[in-house]
């Protein structure tokens, strides 16, 4: 369903060169369009969604390919740190067929990521020239996660395991929390471990390329909140798709994304035990957009991401 891939920003090992494919130098200045198709792909193990059910679910439309992503303000999307590198010029609202007649077509104002995301947070925000009338996400606030507990993932990516084919619809799938802390993948991000991230799904039901940037969310009192995003694929299955996948926690970048767009979050209260947010608040970041593509390590990242292809670059665009 989701396409990730995730590239250590110094690839200290081979395992690393091989399940990830993150590099700023590699996503936001090589981002061949073969490969930001493929990070564009639906949900694996799961079903279509109908139309209503998720409007604030977002198709990413960029000059390289597509990603997926989440409306969290009126004019303002929230999506995948690599999927800045597919230069988003337009994202479709309250869609379910993105190629299809209706939904809500905006203009991107501005894209950017999070500073450091190679190795941080794989997270970026879209800034839209027009608002929409489409009710935005909360996020789920310092919400604790448990292994087993379901979660729903949604994104219009590929839908095979093998990560080929063609989607254009939306889907979704009830998958659970494997690892709520992030600490046991070999591709976990350690710089923000624990709790920057969680890996959920398996067996089947994942997200795949095009899912990336897309939401994962949890029940809370107050309705589906938003708990994660779409980054990348875990480093333990060999599939491209259906092995599981690593999400980052959407509340962990909430101050980020206010001091960036000026847009104050709605934020949703969890149900039972909360954990502490543990947002960092930074500058910087890979623009397009409305500023200049930072590279960093360009030609490194590069060799690396070419040899990660070979496991997918477990990136979910």
């Amino acid at each position: 369903m989701i396409a990730k891939s995730h590239a250590r920003a110094l690839a200290f090992s081979l395992l690393m060169a091989r399940t990830m494919l993150r590099s700023t130098s590699f996503l936001c200045l090589l981002s061949s369009s073969a490969l930001a198709g493929s990070l564009s792909t639906p949900v694996v193990g799961g079903t279509e969604v109908p139309h209503g059910t998720w409007p604030d679910t977002v198709a990413v439309i960029g000059k390289q390919g597509l990603c997926s992503g989440t409306l969290i303000a009126a004019d303002l999307v929230l999506t995948a740190g690599h999927c800045i590198g597919i230069e988003p010029y337009a994202v479709i609202v309250d869609t379910i067929d993105y190629t299809s007649p209706g939904g809500d077509r905006r203009d991107v104002k501005w894209a950017r990521a999070y500073p450091d995301w190679e190795s941080t947070y794989d997270v970026g925000i879209l800034m839209l020239e027009n608002p929409v009338a489409v009710q935005p996400r909360a996020v789920a606030q310092a919400c604790k996660l448990a292994a087993a507990m379901p979660v729903q993932v949604v994104g219009f990516g590929l839908t095979t395991e093998a990560g080929i084919g063609a989607n254009t619809r939306l889907h979704q799938a009830t998958i659970p929390v494997v690892d709520a802390t992030c600490t046991r993948d070999p591709v976990c991000a350690t710089s923000v471990a624990p709790g920057g991230e969680f890996t959920a799904g398996g067996r089947g039901a994942d997200s795949c390329f095009g899912d990336s940037g897309g939401p994962v969310f949890m029940d809370t009192k107050h309705g589906a909140a938003l708990i994660g995003v779409v980054s990348r694929a875990t480093g333990t299955e060999s599939a491209p798709c259906g092995g599981g996948g690593v999400y980052v926690r959407a509340d962990k970048v909430v101050p980020w994304i206010e001091k960036q767009s000026g847009r104050k979050l709605v934020r949703a209260k969890c149900d039972g035990p909360a954990d502490d947010a543990g947002a960092v608040d930074d500058e910087g970041g890979c623009s397009a957009g409305g500023g200049v593509l930072e590279s960093g390590f360009a030609i490194v990242f590069a060799a690396m991401a070419i040899a990660s292809l070979r496991r997918r670059s477990k990136r979910r665009s």
